[in-house]
């Protein structure tokens, strides 16, 4: 999955509406509340215990990153006991979509990536304080931070056309004089005058011809009929790095997948504090006392594997969701296999879906989910098995696959491709127990119901050898069935 962290809110409840109630105490001397700051006078603050907080326990519902997240600081700067904090997942892992898996009879497989940046500081700020599994005293965050120092991301080569060669996008954004003004009248609208709009509406084609558009777009996985706002928001968070923007320099990449060099150490720092981790367990609904002036939790219901259960809370529980997701319902194809379309029912959405129908202020879930032929799309995990194709990664990346350094910088976009393919090769190996001449790539393509230029069916419909195939064409592979299709392995 590319690096698009989508705007979904996260839910926190307890014994009063959080966001009503900092407002009232912002400001007032000696208040320990959450409120918004700039700086680093406060984020570097020990904070002080809050009072009660030993009285307290925490329910998080999603495993995730963000669930995850709100555990450590819950302990770190909440002062939380990890034995009074639950974490309801429904699947039998943790990481939600910062996953990476060697998969029996498929092989190594990951659905995404998150792209990181300088300025990710809550995320920065928690990794300071869990400790690095591959480095004796250092944290995630002296490990990231000096794998990049040594390695910096940069692309080589950031697009190709006509099977491998490069489309000399030469670090250039190509905006003429409309198209400039176009994004500068995006960027200085008020957030009212962008809302309802699609991306479509406020710029022209001559933006759309731009290379500062494919950047974009295959970056975050933007679609032209997306939200204008959405793309607006965007703009406002990643303005600092547009110089950053067309070589990827901006980016910070961990030693392998993201799952084994960052969900590991945060589970394995959370067990050791004593948070109960509890798989298999499906939250359904939340019921609530909705007052005029707070909003309390009162109960969660779940069904932990198939069987119902839940329960009731009280003013001293605290209840953290993430609501929504971006990989519920994803499904896994194989090599010989296509992945299915599964459009419901979608346990996480259904239950942001459920909630919402209980208060206007716990947001509109189908403003997110309810277009999925129009927010689809997919991935797929390669890991070559023939020598000769580490070859055609070097001939595009121009860096050797088996340095053990940055090898693509982020992804390489296929401009011709009818599926507007996109693929990346993060330092390698991956995975820690992956075999040392293997080459672990993904792939990712936006228009996914459209006939491939090589493999001419749509992307949604072929198998993962089909995927590969596709691949290997817009790298310049000679059409060999034996290389494409003993040449790699898929998931």
């Amino acid at each position: 999955m590319p690096g698009r962290c989508q705007t979904l809110p996260d839910i926190v409840l307890g014994s009063v509406c959080p966001i009503t109630e900092h407002r009232r105490q912002r400001g007032r001397k000696g208040c320990d509340m959450v409120y918004y700051s700039s700086g680093n006078y406060e984020a570097f603050a020990r904070p002080r215990k809050p009072e009660g907080v030993d009285n307290k326990t925490a329910w998080i519902v999603g495993g995730g990153l963000a669930g995850l997240s709100a555990a450590v600081f819950l302990i770190r700067d909440g002062h939380m006991k990890g034995s009074r904090i639950t974490l309801l997942e429904r699947s039998s892992v943790s990481g939600g979509a910062m996953d990476g898996a060697d998969v029996p009879e498929k092989g190594w497989v990951i659905r995404g990536n998150r792209e990181m940046d300088d300025h990710f500081e809550c995320l920065w700020d928690m990794f300071r304080s869990i400790p690095s599994l591959e480095i004796p005293d250092a944290s995630v965050l002296d490990e990231m931070f000096w794998v990049n120092k040594d390695d910096p991301n940069f692309f080589l080569q950031r697009a190709t056309i006509n099977c491998g060669q490069d489309a000399h996008t030469d670090g250039k954004f190509g905006l003429c004089d409309k198209a400039q003004k176009e994004l500068m009248t995006m960027f200085l609208a008020t957030r009212k005058e962008m809302e309802n709009k699609r991306i479509n509406e406020v710029f022209t084609q001559e933006f759309f011809k731009t290379n500062f558009w494919m950047y974009w777009r295959t970056m975050f996985a933007f679609e032209e009929w997306h939200s204008a706002l959405e793309m607006k928001l965007y703009l406002h968070r990643f303005v600092h790095h547009i110089d950053g923007f067309p070589d990827m320099s901006a980016l910070k990449f961990t030693r392998y997948n993201q799952y084994e060099s960052m969900i590991l150490p945060m589970v394995s720092w959370l067990k050791d504090h004593g948070v109960v981790f509890r798989y298999g367990v499906e939250v359904t609904d939340v019921d609530f006392d909705i007052q005029p002036t707070r909003k309390q939790a009162t109960r969660i219901n779940w069904k932990e594997h198939g069987t119902a259960g839940g329960v009731d809370l009280g003013p001293d529980d605290l209840v953290f969701m993430t609501i929504g997701s971006l990989v519920d319902n994803s499904d896994e194809g194989d090599h010989h296999t296509a992945a299915k379309l599964n459009e419901g029912p979608a346990p996480a959405w259904d239950l942001w879906r459920r909630i919402a129908a209980k208060d206007p202020s716990f947001g509109h879930p189908d403003v997110f989910g309810s277009n999925i032929a129009q927010t689809k799309w997919e991935s797929a995990t390669v890991t070559t098995l023939d020598k000769r194709i580490p070859e055609y990664i070097q001939k595009i990346t121009k860096r050797d696959p088996f340095s053990g350094k940055v090898v693509s910088g982020g992804i390489v976009t296929v401009k011709d491709s009818s599926w507007l393919m996109s693929w990346l090769v993060e330092r390698q190996p991956h995975f820690k127990k992956q075999p040392k001449d293997q080459v672990v790539a993904w792939i990712y393509s936006l228009f996914v119901d459209r006939p491939g230029d090589f493999i001419k069916k749509p992307m949604q419909d072929c198998t993962g050898e089909e995927i590969t195939q596709e691949w290997l064409y817009h790298m310049g592979v000679p059409v060999d069935a034996e290389i494409s299709q003993k040449g790699c392995t898929s998931g």
